[in-house]
């Protein structure tokens, strides 16, 4: 049983099914719960492949499965903490993959789910395109998706931050900090303005350089990068980007508000997240109401506010 101080402990939970971008998934969670001083859940789901045979599966034969998945877990466990000496435990749940891990997010009270990007499977995950978007739009926290591209280094020493005009850059600014201080990194904005705005008049561009000021005033080492909107899709742009200025993380919004035309959503956030080689810290609107989750609380919102 749990002690209050154990379920006060920040928490970070893994969707883990043994392959390789769970691997990188579990070191992205070292890095994050070392930065949040939290422990890590490996969650592994086990999913009926065919329901007729899930019904007549015995007792006896349920048990095995759990105890195979089980003792995996205890391995990788085991092997995680020769290297890392934080508090790491395991969870293993029958049901569906994203309803499970939306739930245990909300049991364990997760200050982040970090998940791979499944495009194929070794076992009952299947992350694939919607359902990975499920999961970050449902999510009581935010969510870190990875490819199986790791960092070597264990730091993160350049945040790539696309600004837009959505009113919830704060959370990203207020975040990207907080790394930023904790890691020493240094934080690189990017916008991409519409074709044929005025760069010096535009909306963009000015939050740009209030975000820019702010991140300076913290003692933070910062870059800010205008593009004007080509043939290329702003993905692409906001990615070649990230590259050019070796990214380690990509902080993004995925809340939509309808009334703007400038800011990174729908298509355009799922296209980053699919597309991103780099960890992806995605915020959902949901995510960002629940105090816990901001590690920083600092800012003016007026501060961003830019008027026509």
């Amino acid at each position: 049983m749990e002690t209050n101080n154990q379920r006060k402990t920040p928490t970070v939970l893994v969707p883990y099914d043994f392959g390789p971008k769970a691997k990188t998934a579990l070191q992205e969670a070292i890095k994050v719960a070392d930065f949040i001083k939290g422990q890590i859940y490996l969650l592994s789901v086990l999913q009926a492949s065919n329901f007729f045979a899930e019904l007549f599966k015995s007792e006896k034969q349920q048990r095995e499965e759990r105890r195979h998945v089980e003792n995996k877990l205890k391995e990788v466990i085991l092997e995680t903490r020769k290297t890392y000496h934080g508090n790491i435990r395991y969870i293993v749940e029958h049901g569906s993959p994203a309803e499970v891990i939306l739930e245990q997010a909300q049991i364990r009270n997760a200050q982040y789910i970090i998940m791979g990007k499944m495009s194929s499977t070794v076992s009952a995950f299947h992350f694939i395109g919607p359902l990975t978007m499920h999961i970050i739009a449902s999510a009581p926290c935010p969510v870190i998706t990875v490819s199986e591209n790791s960092i070597e280094n264990g730091r993160f020493d350049n945040i790539l931050l696309p600004i837009d005009l959505s009113k919830q850059t704060l959370e990203k600014i207020n975040a990207a900090i907080s790394w930023a201080k904790y890691y020493k990194s240094t934080v690189h904005l990017v916008g991409v303005v519409k074709r044929g705005t005025n760069l010096v008049s535009s909306r963009l561009v000015k939050k740009l350089e209030k975000a820019k000021w702010v991140i300076e005033q913290e003692g933070i080492k910062v870059t800010a990068q205008a593009y004007i909107e080509d043939e290329r899709p702003i993905e692409e742009v906001i990615l070649t980007h990230g590259k050019s200025v070796n990214a380690d993380i990509m902080m993004i919004m995925t809340h939509q508000e309808l009334s703007l035309t400038d800011n990174y959503i729908g298509a355009v956030a799922q296209n980053m997240i699919k597309k991103s080689e780099i960890p992806t810290l995605s915020f959902t609107s949901k995510a960002i109401t629940n105090a816990d989750n901001l590690i920083a609380n600092f800012l003016p919102v007026d501060m961003f506010e830019v008027k026509e």
